[in-house]
C-alpha cells in the first residue's frame, strides 16, 4: 500500500497510508493528514487514488506544492517522490508505482478541488470538459481501433452540453461525495467508481468496485449529474 512520510527539517514526524481514494492534506482537521501550521493552507492538496496510481493536485494553497523542487497544479505519483508543502516534506512511498509514463495511465482530469474548499470559495463543483496545462500526453492507438465516445448532458451542471471523451481519462460529479471515471482504452470505455460512499449507477444499477464496460446510449447518475453515454457513428 502506498504511503506518505512526513518529515520537517529532516526529521521523520509520521507515516500516513493512502488508504482512502481522495486523501486531503492542509491545516483544517477535517483532511485526512492535518498539518497545524500557518505555512500550509487549510485545504492546501488532495491525492486521488486511481487503479495503483495516486494523482496529487494542488487546491490553490497560498505556498502551493512542489514535487522534486518542481511546483506542480496536477501530478502522477512515481516512487519516492518529494512533495514539498509549506515547511513540510512528504516523500510518497509506492513500489507499484510505475515509472514514467504509458498510454494506459495518461491522466485528463479536472481540478478535484474539496467540497469544503469550494464552499468557501462559492464555486460550482469541478467537472471534466477540457485538458489541464499539466495532462500528459493522449494515447493515440485508441482513436484508429475504437469509435470516439461522448458524453451529454441530462441533468447537473452539464445539462445541455456535449463532451468528446477523446482522452484516455475523464472524471464526472461531485469531489467528497462522489466521483467516478470514464476511461478510453483500444477495445472501449469502461466506467470505474473512485469516490462516495455509494457507487454511481449505469442504467439505474450500481456499478461494482471493477471497472464496467460502457455501451451506446447507456444512462450513467454520478454525483447528482446524469449523463448519456455514446459511441459516434463512423462513415
Amino acid at each position: 500500500m502506498a504511503k506518505l512520510v512526513l518529515s520537517l527539517d529532516g526529521e521523520v514526524l509520521g507515516y500516513h497510508f493512502l488508504e482512502k481514494a481522495s486523501f486531503g492534506i492542509g491545516r483544517k482537521p477535517e483532511n485526512e493528514m492535518q498539518i497545524d501550521d500557518s505555512s500550509v493552507s487549510k485545504e492546501h492538496a488532495v491525492i486521488l487514488t486511481v487503479g495503483n496510481d495516486q494523482i496529487l493536485e494542488d487546491l490553490g494553497s497560498t505556498n502551493g506544492t512542489l514535487v522534486n523542487g518542481v511546483k506542480i497544479k496536477k501530478h502522477i505519483l512515481q516512487n519516492n517522490d518529494v512533495i514539498d508543502i509549506g515547511r513540510y516534506q512528504l516523500r510518497y512511498i509506492n513500489q507499484k508505482a510505475k515509472p514514467g509514463v504509458d498510454s494506459d495511465r495518461t491522466i485528463m482530469m479536472m481540478p478535484v478541488m474539496s467540497q469544503r474548499h469550494r464552499e468557501e470559495k462559492s464555486e460550482s463543483p469541478a467537472q471534466t470538459a477540457t485538458l489541464p496545462d499539466t495532462a500528459v500526453s493522449v494515447a493515440r492507438v485508441a482513436n484508429d481501433i475504437f469509435p470516439l465516445g461522448g458524453i451529454k448532458g441530462l441533468q447537473g451542471p452539464l445539462a445541455g452540453q456535449t463532451l468528446e471523451l477523446s482522452r484516455p481519462l475523464a472524471t464526472f460529479g461531485k469531489a467528497g461525495v462522489q466521483v467516478a471515471v470514464i476511461n478510453r482504452r483500444p477495445h472501449g470505455y469502461s466506467i470505474t467508481r473512485v469516490e462516495g460512499k455509494k457507487p454511481p449507477l449505469v442504467n439505474g444499477l450500481a456499478i461494482g468496485e471493477e471497472a464496467q464496460l460502457l455501451q451506446d446510449e447507456d444512462q450513467i447518475e454520478v454525483g447528482g449529474e446524469i449523463l448519456r453515454f455514446f459511441l459516434k457513428q463512423t462513415a
